[in-house]
């Protein structure tokens, strides 16, 4: 690496103008085998530079089946990525529709109207089996954007199965 990067000691942060000339001079060069592999094992730090065996994934996939956040620790997981807190921040950009939609108060409405309805279409019955898988979708009685106080309200909502969804009034006659 460059003079410049072995200056710093640690702890200290190098300048914009410093990173810069570091990078312009790191172009075109290719780092050696035993760089490569030094690197590749501190990504894998956070378990000892150690690979999984398949055994070991496969127990650990079982262990964390059936398992579900507690709704006080799914609250706290979504107001600490929400807003500035997100990667992906733009500034607010996000239409409110969709802010709304993609919400966890929203995805709790959904999974109450489901359970509620015992997971199967209050129309024609259909409910998901290991031989047939059926697409449910959680519909306002009242539309969304008409009755934005009922939005949330857990009887202005019932589980139809996607082909029965499509054959209601206010389902979107773009995607019909």
């Amino acid at each position: 690496m460059s003079n410049i990067a072995t200056q710093f000691k640690k702890g200290h942060k190098p300048t914009k103008e410093v990173i810069e000339k570091i990078k312009k001079g790191r172009i075109g060069k290719k780092h050696s085998d035993e760089t490569r592999k030094k690197m590749s094992k501190s990504s894998r730090s956070h378990r000892g530079g150690v690979k999984l065996s398949e055994e070991t994934k496969r127990k650990m996939s079982i262990a964390k089946k059936g398992k579900k956040a507690s709704l006080e620790a799914r609250m706290n997981m979504s107001r600490a990525r929400k807003g500035k807190n997100n990667h992906l921040w733009k500034g607010g950009i996000t239409p409110i529709n969709k802010a709304i939609r993609k919400g966890l108060k929203y995805r709790l409405w959904r999974e109450a109207v489901f359970e509620r309805d015992n997971w199967t279409c209050v129309w024609c019955g259909a409910r998901s089996c290991r031989a047939t898988k059926v697409i449910l979708n959680a519909d306002h009685i009242k539309p969304f954007a008409l009755f934005p106080e009922l939005r949330f309200a857990i009887d202005n909502g019932r589980t139809l199965c996607f082909e029965c969804h499509k054959k209601t009034d206010t389902y979107p006659v773009s995607l019909k």
